[in-house]
């Protein structure tokens, strides 16, 4: 809020979650470096000045693995220009909807985010289309969470994108004049506003107008599908940075190091990379290593010895469907890599089919079953419901029972799981 007598204190935590992605992008670190002042003028930075890092960078020269997919190109390495720490500033409101702030033109400035912690990831100019960049934003996001340093929500701005666009003609060695473009809000949003700003300056090269095309601040309108000017662009001496005077160099240590990167998890690119070799399809591996908590699951399900590729067609088919429809994570299903693992078995062994496999997994299946002993014991049904609650180990009998015609081997599993069901839907 740029109270006077305030000074600001380096978090430790973001020196670590740098250093993480900085190994992870394969970087290199600067064991020291330092804070610099960014000065310039908006109504959400109150104090005038940004605490960023300018000159000195904490890593920077490093690259990311990047699985397209097949009909964009496949495999692509981006380069990575720096990492830098720097602080946020506030957030601008504009409602936009006829209200009060809006009828007396003013916006009202949020800031409860000033002074968070951020880490900036600029990339060299590698991208060509808004597919490959927002396919890079995507392994970004994927890259923070297995590393816990992020959630990577764009919807809650823990993950945000600009993006600069420039075009030359075929030949020409020198990048053309820059475009930033902001309020990119998705991935899909990413790419559309790429592939529009590249069409809106080809036709202004086609049209002789190249001189149009100014180096300025550029907003994505969503419904519009468009982007329109936001404001002209400041170049760098305009920022007049300057080391800044309350915030010590921050040095590192090999050995501090080295400890951060044997903590590393296996990265998205090397688990892909790992299931390929297991046998599995592209689109199988894009699948399974988009979410930690989902590659998780699956790698504890081929722990069991399970079958990979049935494993991986059960994850992406059948659980995959009930997540979505229940609106799960894999974290809050009841199956178990462990029960999972012993179905597979059951069915690849012939001891049930897939079609009984199915309806084991399947909640609706289930359902059905506990509905009709239900039905057919009303009297024991108004004695649970008048306390008798010892009538539950009658009713879960009767419902295995009525399994055992067709379940064999995960007797057990349903069982339990209907115990559950019956005592939620008799109350």
């Amino acid at each position: 809020m740029g109270l006077p007598g305030a000074l600001p204190v380096l978090n430790s935590k973001v020196i670590e979650y740098a250093v993480k992605v900085g190994l992870a992008l394969n970087c290199k670190l600067s064991l020291s470096s330092k804070f610099d002042r960014k000065q310039y003028f908006y109504p959400d930075l109150p104090k005038g000045y940004q605490i960023s890092q300018f000159d000195i960078p904490i890593a920077s020269g490093g690259y990311l693995d990047v699985d397209l997919p097949l009909e964009f190109g496949g495999h692509r390495k981006f380069g990575i220009t720096r990492v830098h720490m720097e602080e946020d500033a506030g957030k601008l409101l504009h409602t936009g909807n006829g209200s009060f702030s809006q009828a007396i033109k003013f916006s009202p400035v949020d800031l409860n985010r000033a002074g968070v912690p951020l880490l900036e990831i600029v990339s060299e100019p590698d991208m060509r289309t808004g597919i490959e960049a927002a396919e890079y934003a995507a392994e970004l996001q994927r890259l923070v969470r297995y590393l816990g340093v992020s959630n990577g929500n764009m919807q809650e701005g823990s993950l945000r994108c600009d993006v600069n666009v420039s075009i030359r003609p075929i030949g020409q060695l020198e990048f053309g004049t820059k475009v930033e473009i902001k309020n990119l809000n998705s991935f899909s949003s990413v790419s559309r506003a790429i592939d529009f700003e590249i069409s809106r300056q080809v036709l202004l090269h086609s049209q002789g107008q190249a001189n149009q095309i100014v180096q300025e601040t550029r907003l994505w309108e969503e419904g519009a599908q468009k982007t329109v000017t936001m404001r002209k662009k400041e170049g760098l001496a305009d920022y007049r940075y300057f080391p800044e005077p309350d915030l010590p160099g921050v040095t590192l240590s090999e050995e501090y190091i080295n400890g951060i990167r044997d903590s590393l998890p296996e990265l998205p690119e090397m688990k892909r990379r790992r299931y390929e070799n297991l046998g599995l399809s592209m689109q199988d591996v894009l699948f399974l290593a988009n979410d930690i908590n989902v590659a998780a699951f699956f790698d504890a399900t081929i722990g069991t010895g399970a079958d990979v590729k049935l494993a991986a067609n059960w994850i992406m088919g059948d659980i995959a469907a009930y997540m979505k429809n229940e609106k799960l994570s894999v974290n809050d299903i009841k199956l178990t890599p462990k029960e999972l693992g012993e179905l597979i078995a059951s069915i690849k062994g012939g001891t049930i089919s897939g079609k009984i496999g199915k309806e084991i997994v399947d909640p609706a299946e289930i359902e059905k079953i506990v509905d009709k002993v239900i039905a057919a014991n009303p009297k024991q049904l108004e004695q649970y419901r008048g306390g008798k609650t010892k009538l539950q180990g009658f009713f879960a009998g009767q419902v295995f029972m009525a399994s055992c015609s067709e379940l064999t081997t995960t007797k057990r599993t349903v069982f339990c799981y209907i115990d559950t069901e019956l005592v939620s839907r008799s109350t």
